[in-house]
């Protein structure tokens, strides 16, 4: 008997887990916008001078990411370090291959938070290159604005 319920206990959760939980990825078209980001994300990267490289990338990125006019240190040691020494390996100019529609976020908190949608442009690699697309995490303010990247790990 305590068997059977078990079993049907969980039946009902893998049930309502597939049914409401885990919603299907929208796939949408990319937006100028997000693919010129993109762009510009990758270029700034591949600068040699790391001055340069850094100057560049800041106004791209969110504030989030950031400490003022420079990198934050735990994205400077971790995802911009990878960024600078796999970016060889990416497509450019960008070739996106899909576009992940994000849900609505917040993202900072207190006086910097900031509501908007963070959609994910897979960039594709050069070709001959192994692997697969990596993602860049763009984000959407909710009331207008320009779009900032809020994610670079990936590549």
């Amino acid at each position: 008997m305590l068997k059977k319920a078990l079993t049907l206990l969980l039946a009902f959760c893998l049930l309502a887990l597939a049914a409401g939980v885990c919603p299907a990825i929208e796939k949408i078209p990319p937006d100028p916008k997000g693919v010129q980001l993109c762009n510009d994300v990758l270029a700034a990267l591949s600068i040699a001078d790391e001055t340069q490289r850094i100057k560049a990338l800041v106004p791209l990125l969110h504030k989030s990411l950031l400490n003022g006019d420079d990198l934050d240190d735990n994205v400077r040691q971790w995802s911009y370090k990878k960024a600078v020494q796999n970016v060889k390996f990416y497509a450019q100019p960008a070739d996106i291959k899909e576009v992940h529609k994000g849900n609505v976020l917040t993202i900072g908190y207190g006086a910097t938070a900031e509501r908007g949608r963070r959609d994910k442009y897979f960039v594709k690699k050069k070709p001959g290159q192994a692997g697969m697309p990596a993602p860049l995490a763009i984000f959407w303010p909710e009331g207008g604005g320009e779009p900032k990247v809020i994610d670079i790990g990936s590549l």
